[in-house]
């Protein structure tokens, strides 16, 4: 349910119980015990539920369900966030990934250039640098979805804080033909009337082949489903909920 192990989990809600004083003397009691209620806010994320749903599952109120959320997630990102960056340092000693995904948002009133011409759909960029295993290690600041990769390479932060990887010397960050012009490893494009040569070829399967990994962390994020299947909630929380759901994915793959 939560996306998490039991061991996993555990460790989780006993850090999470000692910042959250749940079961304070005063004040109106909790529906939920703390565990069930961090049960409630990880399989959200994980599964995308309707808030309502969740609370008909829960026996809880929707108001409930919004309210643990809102309490619950910045503490879970407290917790999680020295794990997360000591898994990103220990990324810039060796070689790394990078690609886009559009998180799907839908249409919002009065915020443009949601719509991704690509994806043919209204969502978020979101930057994403992986391994060479194919474990997400950091992400960027989200954009609208209609940014091409290159540009929200640099806006979203990512180009500065891996910038080292794709200067001269550096250990090296590798891409897709989208990020063509900004310095990292791309693969060879196709000049208007030339063939391609043998070597060029040869040169684009070996970036292909490398790239093969970031796709495989980028699935296993889109596996928290609140970033796959549709975010309905408000498009301002987006970048706390992002910064959650990286470092859940983060301390599961190496928690």
């Amino acid at each position: 349910m939560t996306g998490l192990s039991a061991e996993q989990f555990a460790w989780l809600a006993a850090e999470v119980a000692v910042l959250v004083d749940w079961d304070a003397p005063t004040g109106r009691p909790r529906s939920l015990p703390l565990r069930t209620a961090l049960v409630v806010v990880l399989f959200l994320l994980r599964h995308n539920l309707p808030e309502d749903a969740a609370g008909e599952l829960f026996g809880c109120s929707t108001a409930t369900i919004w309210r643990y959320q809102e309490e619950l997630e910045p503490v879970i990102d407290v917790v999680l966030s020295v794990l997360a960056a000591q898994i990103t340092a220990q990324a810039h000693r060796d070689g790394a990934l990078v690609d886009g995904l559009v998180a799907p948002v839908g249409e919002r009133d009065g915020v443009e250039h949601l719509y991704s011409g690509k994806k043919r759909y209204c969502g978020q960029n979101v930057q994403v640098v992986a391994n060479l295993d194919g474990r997400v290690v950091d992400v960027g600041e989200p954009y609208p979805g209609s940014m091409y990769d290159s540009r929200a390479f640099e806006a979203s932060g990512i180009a500065e804080r891996w910038r080292a990887h794709y200067q001269p010397g550096g250990l090296g960050l590798t891409g897709d033909k989208g990020y063509q012009g900004t310095g990292i490893i791309t693969p060879d494009k196709k000049q208007p009337g030339q063939a391609r040569s043998d070597t060029a070829k040869e040169y684009n399967r070996s970036v292909s082949r490398i790239r093969a990994a970031v796709e495989r962390a980028i699935a296993h994020l889109k596996n928290w489903k609140i970033l796959k299947t549709g975010y309905r909630r408000a498009l301002s929380d987006f970048p706390r909920v992002l910064r959650t759901v990286t470092k859940l994915e983060i301390y599961r793959a190496f928690g």
